[in-house]
């Protein structure tokens, strides 16, 4: 009984770290989304919102104003352009306009 005990709690052990190991790997981000943080720092305007960054590097943001997706697009191509590239930026204003 002990020895059954034993060998239970030995795999409840085992179980409970790899999945903590699978969460920590899930905290990083990768290469992509730390350039991706790093140029939006750089491109985003004041009536723009980041939404996500994808895995690969993809940044789908919400603006407001008229002009801010076009700027925040091309701030990244360029960069793209004498950087390493990344995906499109995806932008869309909120529904309503707002």
């Amino acid at each position: 009984m002990l020895h059954q005990r034993g060998h239970v709690l030995q795999r409840v052990r085992a179980v409970f770290a790899v999945a903590l190991f699978l969460a920590a790997c899930a905290i990083a981000n990768t290469p992509q989304q730390d350039l991706a943080y790093a140029r939006w720092g750089k491109c985003n305007s004041t009536s723009a919102t980041l939404d996500r960054v994808d895995l690969d590097g993809r940044i789908t943001f919400r603006y407001t104003a008229p002009g801010d997706r076009e700027q925040i697009v091309q701030c990244f191509a360029e960069a793209s352009r004498t950087g390493q590239p990344l995906p499109e930026p995806v932008g869309f204003r909120p529904v309503g306009g707002q």
